[in-house]
Formats: structure tokens, sequence, C-alpha cells
């Protein structure tokens, strides 16, 4: 009968074992990746020297070509949509109109008897300040009814002439207004002042805002 092993003797011969089967699966993959390695190593090598070679020039400036067509593309496309949301608007003020205005009669009457008063006096200065508040009240009453923009200039270029046939008129009226705002001291003829405060009182019956003539002293005669 042959002698009984060790149990310490046959655990370090399994482990030897172990050790052998892994170091030659170790060796067999790295010979394997070492083939890898040396590709990718030799390709490294290849690109940094093709980058460096001068050929990174051709791709910046293809690239710079393509960001530029895209600029261009998104600068119409922005033109387009501002073009077609004025358009919009402008449907829009055309179909709600004066249905959207909050101010009342009795203050615009009363604004511009306050005109009026300014317009009569034998001041120049107050005829000055007979435009510049006429003009204030038609672009308060423009913006009530619903003309989008922060300057009259802005509302009167979106205002429909058939809606108000006075609309060169008055125009001519609001540049006079700028040259009184620019120059207050500047005294104008009676007749240039009552042309244009005129043209704000055509423009404010075209829009229903003041009924027609009542006395000469609340509206002008033209």
């Amino acid at each position: 009968m042959p002698p009984e092993r060790n149990p310490s003797t046959r655990n370090v011969s399994t482990t030897t074992v172990d050790i052998t089967l892994v170091l030659l699966i170790a060796v067999i993959v790295l010979g394997f990746l070492g083939a890898y390695i040396t590709t990718a190593t030799e390709g490294y090598f290849s690109f940094v020297q093709w980058f460096y070679s001068g050929n990174w020039h051709k791709i910046k400036q293809i690239v710079m070509l393509i960001f530029i067509f895209f600029d261009v593309l998104l600068a119409i496309w922005i033109g387009i949509t501002i073009r077609q949301m004025r358009i919009l608007n402008n449907m829009v003020l055309e179909k709600e109109g004066p249905a959207q205005i909050t101010l009342p009669e009795e203050e615009v009457a009363e604004s511009w008897k306050g005109i009026m008063e300014l317009v009569n006096s034998i001041n120049p200065s107050d005829w000055n300040m007979a435009v510049l508040r006429a003009d204030a009240l038609f672009d308060d009453i423009l913006a009530h009814l619903g003309y989008q923009g922060t300057t009259l200039a802005e509302r009167l270029k979106i205002v429909d002439p058939l809606k108000l046939p006075s609309l060169d008129r008055v125009w001519s009226a609001h540049r006079l207004r700028n040259i009184i705002a620019h120059d207050p001291i500047q005294n104008h003829t009676k007749e240039m002042v009552v042309h244009a405060v005129g043209s704000y009182e055509q423009a404010f019956k075209e829009l229903g805002m003041i009924k027609e003539k009542i006395n000469k002293d609340t509206f002008l005669s033209l």
C-alpha cells in the first residue's frame, strides 16, 4: 500500500500549476497585445508626424468654410423669420385695429383743448409746445391702438394709409416736431405750427378720437 501524501504538499503542487498556467496565459496575451501595441504606436507617431507636417491647415480652412456656410444660412433664416413675424404682426394689427383702444375720447378732447390754447397764444414758445404735445398725444393714441414700436416714427411705418389718409401730413408734422425738439428756442411761423397741429387734428378725426369741429376755439380751420 503506497504511502498517503501530506495535504500541504498537494496544495503546494496545485498552486504551482495555477501560477504556471497564469504565466503562460499572460505570455500569450502579451504576445498578441504586443503586435497591436506596436501597430497603435506606429499609427500614433504617423498621425503626429502628419499633423505637424502642415496638413492640418487645409483641414482648418475646410472647417472654416463649412462654418461660414452655415453662418450664412443661419443669417438668412433669421432674416426670413423676422420678416414673417413683422408680416404676421401687421396682419394682427389690421385685424384688431381700433378695437384695442382704451384711451377715452374725453381724455383726448381735454388734452386737445390744452393744445389749442397753446396754438392761440401770442407766445411763439407756446406754439412749439403745441406741436410737441400734439405729437405726443398722437403717439399715445397709436400705442393704445396696438401699434408696436418705441417711437412714433416706428409706429407710423406700420400704419395703413387706407386707414389714415393724412399719413403723409402727419409725417411732415412729425419732422417739424423733431426740429423743435432738437432746438426748442428756434421760433417758427404761426402758419407752420397751425398746419402741423391741423395735420394731427385731421389724423385724430380719421381715427375717430375726436368729433368734428364744434367751435372755433376748440378746433382749427384748415
